[in-house]
This record gives C-alpha cells, structure tokens and sequence, in this order.
C-alpha cells in the first residue's frame, strides 16, 4: 500500500493567514483554517496552532505563500510587522521540503489546478493558446507574475512589479501629478492597490473616504466616484497593456485579489478593453490575450501545494 503524503500549505496576506493540508492530488477539502494575524502573535504561532488542532502527523513538505519580497528563504511582509523564514517554518512544522514563496508566485502555481467554475472570463477571445500566462494581483498591494509551463513543470519566477513607475498617458497626466504630490511617486501599486481609489479619489476632490465606501458610492451612480472608476480603470487598461506587450501572453491573462474582484464588474461600462487593445500596429496581438477573473479563495494554498507536488518529483 502506497504510503499517502500530507504536506501543510499556507498563505500570508496583510490582514488573515490560511493554512490547510494537501497531498499528492492537491488541496484536501475540509482541511483549511483561517487565523486573523491581529490575534495571533506571529506566523509560526498561527502554524503550531494549526498543527495542535489538525493533528496530521509527519509532514513531507511546507510551504507558505507570503505577501511580501522573499530573499533567500526569508519573507518581509509588506503590509504586516512580520518576517517568515525559512528556518523558523522548518522548525515547527518539522517538515523535511520547506519553502517561502511569494503569495503571487502561489497564485501562478495553481493555474492548473482551479476548477473552470472559478475562473469567469471577462473580456478577449474565449479560449486561450498555448503559452505563457500572466497573473495579476490587485489587493493590498500589487504585484504580477508570469507562468510559464515546460512539459508537467511550471516555471513561476517572482516580480516586484507594483514598484513600477505608472505608463504615461497624456491624458491621465494631471491626476498622475496629483497623485504624485500625495503619495511622493506614481508608483503603479499607488494607483491600483488597495489605497489606489483613495489616492484618486483624493486627487478628484481632497477628500479621503475608505475605499468600501467609494465602491459603494460607484454602486450608487454617484458622478464623482464614478470618475474616480472611470480614471481607476484607464490606468489598468494601461499597465495591463504595458505587461501584455511585455510578456507576450498567449495563454492568457488572470486577474485575482479582493481589489479585481471588486472592480472588474465596471471594466465594461468604462471600456477597459478597448484601451487595452489600444495599440497603433498591435491591436490584433493585444485582442488575442483572453483576460480572466480569478473567483477561488484558496488558489494560493492550491498553488503551494502544486509547488511541492514539483519539490518532491
């Protein structure tokens, strides 16, 4: 009887921690825990407390998704006084294959393993040809990773991509000013992350509400939040265009984060794919990248467990 393999995944955001169990065929249903990090006292707190309630026995393997830069093991998060390491994950989990990865990067390992139900497409052909794929996270932060696939092995190298400069548009050059004045830069993660329609918002009025309320005030017609949606979408349209020339991906592009999830109903109305594709030369190139809603909560976990599936092989 072939022995059956449990590995611990979890994934780090700026407000909660998930960790769940896998084994050889992903994510096991039922398995998963979320912690609020404000009442745990650390990440390895959050794991012990974890492994005293599952109870799973002897680990093959670890690994965490963290949303912040990972340097040789160690993760500094971005938005949350913690640092997750390496060293300290092994210990407590006592897992022999242990290993910290960007949260995006986890993202990118699960595009195989996500169900067609949570993947809703939103704009571009309906299907996708075979190449590269692009992530793009809108949430807390921002950040994008590319996909590449050699054979049964995905390739996901991690990006700090939110610490970009914004593409210029002459139109969009009076609110990149403003913006520039409120935050010190126009950086695009100041415009598309979580405080991005806060920044904006701001720079339409020297207002500051949260950015729930603006969202609810787009929901309402309100004209001036409705702007800041309007201008919000424009700088997507233009960064996603910057990345698809860049990377060239065929096999389509994600969005995924609670940010996309709230905004992607309104790219219609405000024509988010006619900007993108607006190109002078590529428009048919830009019009082949199918663009794609990811609905899953758990794709970070299924991605770091799909990194380890690869670990192990």
């Amino acid at each position: 009887m072939t022995k059956r393999h449990l590995f611990l995944v979890a994934d780090v955001g700026g407000t909660n921690t998930r960790v769940g169990l896998a084994d050889e065929n992903g994510l096991i249903d039922g398995s998963t825990t979320r912690y609020k990090n404000a009442e745990v006292a650390s990440f390895e707190a959050a794991i012990a407390a974890f492994l005293d309630e599952a109870k799973p026995g002897d680990l093959a393997g670890a690994c965490v998704g963290a949303a912040g830069l990972v340097v040789d093991g160690v993760a500094r998060m971005t938005n949350l006084d913690w640092q997750i390491d390496r060293s300290g994950f092994a210990q407590v989990t006592g897992a022999p294959k242990v290993d910290v990865i960007n949260d995006l990067q986890a993202q990118g390992f699960a595009l195989n393993a996500l169900p067609e139900q949570s993947l809703k497409p939103l704009c571009g052909p309906s299907k996708a040809r075979d190449g590269m794929r692009l992530v793009i996270g809108l949430g807390t932060g921002f950040n994008i990773v590319p996909v590449h696939q050699d054979r049964e092995r995905l390739i996901v190298p991690s990006c700090e991509a939110g610490h970009m400069t914004a593409p210029y548009r002459p139109d969009l050059a009076d609110l990149y000013a403003k913006v520039g004045e409120i935050c010190g830069s126009v950086r695009v993660e100041w415009l598309l992350a979580g405080q991005g329609l806060q920044n904006i918002y701001q720079a339409h009025t020297g207002a500051r509400p949260a950015a729930g309320d603006i969202m609810d005030q787009v929901a309402a017609g309100d004209a001036t939040a409705s702007a800041v949606m309007r201008d919000y979408v424009s700088v997507l349209a233009t960064v996603t265009k910057d990345l698809a020339i860049a990377h060239v991906p065929y096999g389509g592009i994600y969005f995924t984060g609670g940010v996309s999830r709230a905004v992607t109903p309104y790219l219609g109305a405000y024509d988010f794919h006619a900007q993108m594709t607006d190109l002078d030369g590529f428009e048919d190139l830009l019009k082949g990248f199918p663009v794609t809603l990811i609905e899953d909560d758990f794709a970070a976990l299924k991605g770091c467990a799909r990194y380890l599936r690869q670990l192990s092989a």
